[in-house]
């Protein structure tokens, strides 16, 4: 591996680990209303949102790890 590509699986674990990261952070400090339902707290954007930072950052750490392999495009 040439310099710069031997950076990208730590780019990766990095962003992937302050992705995590964000996403917890955004779960537990979302705005919550009183006497909110299983369906207000699904359907909630800040919940989304964690979700899915959670979901990349996941991705990408198992990436950067090596579990899965970085996709190839030629």
């Amino acid at each position: 591996m040439n310099g710069p590509a031997a950076l990208l699986p730590k780019f990766f674990v990095l962003c992937s680990v302050i992705l995590i990261l964000t996403g917890v952070a955004q779960w537990f400090v979302r705005p919550r209303k009183d006497k909110e339902t299983l369906p207000d707290k699904i359907a909630n954007r800040a919940v989304i949102t964690a979700v899915l930072s959670i979901a990349v950052g996941v991705a990408g750490l198992l990436i950067g790890l090596g579990v899965v392999p970085m996709p190839r495009f030629r």
